[in-house]
């Protein structure tokens, strides 16, 4: 993750926040089970807050389609002014992409917008927990009362962290699609919360018609498959793709995924399969 997008998603985790304010107001002293996911319920379907999560998706959209816009303005000094994939670039740059834009929007939006019912399955879920146990009720509300501003704040935390991701990786897509540039470099996050996976994929040359399995392919990962990804498309992941714009700047030999598997190519074998 850049630092530019690192700032939209410490933005957005801002702005994310004052909606957890918001509903633990509207909340108000409900300790009843029942009475607090009726009030999640009729927050969630309120229309300030359909409108909110809607002008919010918005503006986080168009944050990470100025950080994309300012990567792609990068790869234009990777490639000769005589080059026709520079011509090419600069075409693309003044054109909207307003097709991917706005469905992006709107699918942050819906994410956005499950927030109250999320937490509202969690408050379930303890509930449901605490009976099998024989529990009191007023021993769930206490229990309730407590939990309610962890259980919200990690869900805003997995949101922020994961819809800029996979916000710039799609817009970042769609632009190398429109160019018929199918390749990129995996750049993982080096430090150490990086997954095992993640960083045994840095580097790799990747197709965007052929996402990977991490976990899958790293031997020692030991986590579950999540199944097939691209960088930064799957939850608190902060991996970058690195659009593959000139050859000159790939490191050969390299690693690149194909058919499942990882091998090792030189520059000759690449430039048979792009």
């Amino acid at each position: 993750m850049t630092k530019a997008e690192k700032r939209i998603e410490n933005r957005f985790h801002t702005t994310l926040n004052k909606l957890l304010k918001a509903i633990r107001k509207f909340v108000g002293t409900a300790q009843e089970p029942e009475e607090i996911l009726e009030r999640l319920k009729l927050y969630s379907s309120s229309k300030a807050f359909q409108d909110w999560c809607e002008s919010l998706a918005l503006n986080m959209t168009t944050q990470v389609k100025k950080s994309v816009d300012a990567t792609w303005h990068e790869s234009l000094l990777r490639v000769g002014r005589r080059n026709e994939l520079y011509s090419a670039i600069v075409r693309e740059l003044e054109t909207p992409n307003g097709g991917v834009f706005f469905g992006l929007v709107r699918q942050n939006a819906e994410m956005i917008k499950t927030f109250p019912l999320d937490v509202s399955e969690e408050v379930t879920r303890l509930v449901a927990n605490a009976e099998l146990q024989g529990r009191r009720a007023s021993d769930i509300a206490a229990e309730l009362s407590e939990r309610f501003p962890d259980i919200a704040k990690s869900r805003l935390e997995l949101i922020a962290r994961t819809e800029v991701s996979k916000t710039q990786s799609e817009l970042t897509q769609a632009r190398a699609a429109s160019l018929g540039l199918d390749w990129y470099i995996w750049r993982a996050s080096k430090d150490a919360r990086v997954r095992s996976s993640h960083d045994f994929m840095d580097g790799v040359l990747v197709n965007w018609n052929d996402p990977p399995n991490p976990e899958a392919l790293d031997p020692k990962s030991g986590q579950k498959p999540y199944g097939k990804y691209h960088a930064g498309n799957t939850f608190n992941c902060r991996c970058d793709e690195e659009v593959i714009v000139d050859l000159d700047y790939v490191d050969f030999p390299a690693r690149v995924y194909r058919n499942n598997t990882i091998i090792q190519m030189t520059r000759a074998a690449f430039e048979e399969i792009m």
